[in-house]
This record gives C-alpha cells, sequence and structure tokens, in this order.
C-alpha cells in the first residue's frame, strides 16, 4: 500500500526542491536565458514562490537532462498537484498565514505549544468567538471576527476529515496549565470547552500535554508556535508563529530543528500521560468555586 497522495503545498515544495537539485551546478542566468525566462521567475519557481505548469516543468527537466518517462511524469503529477485551487485561497489574509494553512493541510504531525488559549485546532466555536473578539477588540459580531473563526473551523474540519481517512496525521499539542484555568467565555463556554478536551484526547492519534505551573521555567516560555512535519521530507518541517503584529512562517532548517528540540523537551515533560487529566480535575474544580 502507497502513501499520501502529496497535496498542493508539499506538491510546491518537492518540486521546487528537485528542480534545484536537478540544477546542480548549472548557472541560474544561463538556464533561465535557455528558457527564454527571467531570472526572477526561475529564483521564484526554485524557491517555491510561484508554480510552474507541467509543460514548462517538461521542457525545464529535459533541458536539464531528464529523459526516463517516469520521472518526468512524476515532475509533470507534482506541477498538476501544485496548481490546485484548495478553499484558503478564496481567503483575504497574510501570505504567511494562507500558506501554513496550506502546509498545515498535508502535514503528517501537527505540533503546538500555547501559553495563552486553547490551540485554535481544539477551540470549540464560542471559545474562538470569545479569544478571537478579546484579541481584536471587536464585538463577536464583527465580519472580520466572524471571518477567522470560520477558518478556524474549516481548518478543524479538515483536520478531522484526515484522522478519518487512510492515511491519518497526528496532533501533539502542549498549553500551559494556566489556559485551562482562565475562563474565556464565561463559566459555561469554559466547561465546554474542557469537556471538549477531555473527548479530543480520546481519538486516536491526537496527544494533550499541559505544563503545571509548578514546573518553572521550560522552553516553551520563548513563546507560542506551531510545528508541522511531514513523511515525505524531513527537509520541508515549517514552524508558524502568530502575534498581534503579524505572523511569520519559517522554513529553514536550522530554525525548524530548534522548534523540534523544543517541541520534544515539552512533550517529554508528561512521561506517564496523565497531565490532562489531572489539569482538567483541577480546572473543572477552580471553575465551580
Amino acid at each position: 500500500m502507497g502513501g499520501p497522495t502529496p497535496g498542493p503545498a508539499i506538491a510546491r515544495a518537492l518540486l521546487s526542491k528537485d528542480l534545484r537539485t536537478l540544477r546542480d551546478d548549472r548557472s541560474a542566468s544561463d538556464v533561465a536565458r535557455a528558457m527564454h525566462w527571467s531570472l526572477s521567475k526561475l529564483n521564484r519557481i526554485e524557491n517555491g514562490k510561484v508554480t510552474i505548469g507541467p509543460v514548462e516543468v517538461e521542457a525545464l527537466a529535459r533541458h536539464y537532462g531528464v529523459d526516463d518517462a517516469e520521472e518526468l511524469r512524476r515532475l509533470v503529477r507534482l506541477s498538476v498537484t501544485s496548481r490546485q485551487r484548495m478553499w484558503w485561497r478564496d481567503e483575504h489574509f497574510a501570505e504567511d498565514f494562507t500558506n501554513f494553512i496550506a502546509f498545515e493541510h498535508d502535514a503528517s504531525h501537527l505540533y503546538g505549544y500555547q501559553a495563552t488559549f486553547i490551540p485554535p485546532l481544539l477551540q470549540i466555536p464560542e471559545y474562538a468567538l470569545a479569544v478571537t473578539s478579546s484579541v481584536l477588540r471587536r464585538p463577536t459580531r464583527d465580519r472580520q471576527v466572524r471571518n477567522i473563526v470560520d477558518v478556524r473551523l474549516k481548518r478543524q474540519e479538515s483536520l478531522w476529515q484526515r484522522l478519518d481517512g487512510d492515511f491519518p496525521p497526528s496532533l501533539s499539542q502542549v498549553v500551559d496549565e494556566a489556559v485551562l484555568l482562565r475562563p474565556v467565555g464565561g463559566g459555561d463556554v469554559m466547561t465546554a470547552q474542557l469537556d471538549h478536551l477531555a473527548a479530543m484526547a480520546k481519538r486516536p492519534g491526537i496527544r494533550i500535554v499541559v505544563l503545571p505551573l509548578r514546573l518553572g521555567v521550560h522552553p516553551g516560555l520563548g513563546g507560542t508556535f506551531e510545528l508541522l512535519t511531514f513523511t515525505e521530507d524531513d527537509d520541508l518541517d515549517v514552524v508558524f508563529i502568530e502575534t498581534p503584529a503579524s505572523d511569520f512562517l519559517l522554513t529553514d532548517r536550522e530554525d525548524t530543528a530548534t522548534f523540534r528540540e523544543i517541541t520534544t523537551e515539552l512533550l517529554d515533560t508528561d512521561p506517564s500521560g496523565d497531565s490532562l487529566h489531572r489539569a482538567l480535575t483541577a480546572a473543572k474544580a477552580t471553575l465551580r468555586s
């Protein structure tokens, strides 16, 4: 049985990497000239900033000396897949966030650390509305607030569909205990949110680790982040950092390796796997008091 078929984001990343490898020590200027392209176009293709059509990718591969029919078909398939239009392309968000959603849709493992709120993929709608409204300082009926929450719910729906599919990803999320103690949206909403976390943690492939306040300092104190990894290639790791001012998508291997190490250290704080149960029990008792 084969593995999952790459989605558009991974197809583009794999194709870009393959084309960089095929160019080898050839001058980018010489290749662009031979293809009658601008140097900027070639650079953007190799950096994954733009897609390349199937006719062009076959022509470029042949220019590089690729004549194996199966290899040419593989490159063409990656080109076709990379150009598929998915729902997030119709949303009007910053480029880094849009690209993050695309990678999230293809990720084999979805990791995250949250110091302030419940992880986005595990938020119930009422909690998501309360959080987004507070961060944007706008009412819950505001169009931008609703749009952000709608996209968050679409991301969740995409994940649940994949979890029920033939090649389910894994979801591992780490949160500070303070997140569970903060009654976002009021007592009823927070109680429902905590119950949702308990239910989600019972699903195969989902792990939720809670860092107790008594832990003191830990590597996650540097800030909230999300890490995506892919079975297709370790070089494709992606880290997303969201702040009130802007979003950042990190793809440099040295950067992503650092966040891999942080993630491992945070997950290792819960070897017995019972941190969520203990934290939920304490949080519910606090809500009732």
